[in-house]
This record gives structure tokens, sequence and C-alpha cells, in this order.
């Protein structure tokens, strides 16, 4: 379903003139309360359920040796880090694994010299 569709789904439950693609943008009073309700609900949607097959999507990096620190990409709403993994790659010689979270102070005791 469109955008278009799911406000006259609305439209129709409460009995108000739905609209048509003519005349969506110049909607008024019930209309746009309707549209703006739909609205709301795909952002809320979007922004708190990120299991949503089409919310989900991959992304593959090159890390480089000594760098600690890496740049999430600007479409990226939810980075699910019990996913990541080290590809294997053949010409390196490494096989491939999962990753597991390691907690800031697990980090701090275990690899950051503080002296």
């Amino acid at each position: 379903m469109d955008f278009l569709s799911l406000t006259n789904k609305v439209l129709g439950r409460m009995n108000e003139v739905q609209l048509t693609a003519s005349n969506f943008a110049t909607a008024r009073g019930y209309q746009i309360q309707c549209q703006n309700a739909v609205n709301e609900a795909i952002n809320y949607i979007n922004q708190r359920e990120y299991g949503w097959p089409f919310s989900h999507a991959t992304s593959t990096v090159t890390l480089v040796a000594n760098q600690t620190r890496y740049s999430i990409p600007t479409t990226a709403t939810h980075v699910d880090y019990e996913t990541f993994r080290i590809s294997k790659d053949n010409t390196l010689g490494v096989a491939g694994t999962t990753l597991r979270v390691l907690d800031y102070k697990q980090y701090i005791d275990r690899y950051v010299d503080l002296t």
C-alpha cells in the first residue's frame, strides 16, 4: 500500500471523503489530520521497530590496522552489533568469525594502558 491508500483507509473508517492523486496535495481538515496520523504511524514504526524486512540493510567495511573508530552510514537508524563478523579472506589467510560485543569497561581494562 502507498501513502494515499493508507490515508484513504483511515478516512474510510472515519466516514470522510477519500482523496485522489489529484487532490491529495490540497487536502483540508480531517483529510490533513489523517495524512498526519498515517505519517506519524510510519515514523513510529521506522524509529522503534528495526526488525522489519524493509528496514534491514547490510554493509561491508574494509577495516584498517590500528584504526579503532569507524563512521556509521548516515542512512542507518540502528546498528545491530550482535551481527558483526569478519569475512573469510583466502588472500590474507583470515578465517571468517563472529565478533562479540565488548563493553567500554572491558575494553579499557584489556586494551588501554593508562600508565
